[in-house]
């Protein structure tokens, strides 16, 4: 079984097709400006056709992963845990 790469958002942003590509737009993202957003997304389709995501990001505290895979916190979950924080 072998889930493939529909795409990968960047910074929420440019969305790309490889990971080489989302290298190169993460680095001139970087590199153009003062503020981003260090978070990449990844759309998966599963070899039963089912679409999933992934998100993956820098926080203060370190990096975090949300998304729809069983046993990952979803948005809303990395959401509600924000707004609990008084981050949101």
């Amino acid at each position: 079984m072998v889930a493939k790469i529909i795409d990968i958002q960047v910074g929420g942003g440019v969305i790309v097709n490889t990971l080489e590509e989302a290298c190169r737009e993460y680095l001139k993202m970087i590199d153009g400006q003062e503020t981003y957003r260090a978070k990449l997304n990844f759309t998966i389709e599963l070899s039963n056709k089912e679409i999933k995501c992934i998100t993956i990001r820098d926080e203060d505290t370190g990096t975090v992963a949300y998304g729809d895979f069983d046993g990952l916190p979803g948005f809303l979950d990395y959401a509600q845990e924000l707004k609990l924080k008084g981050e949101l």
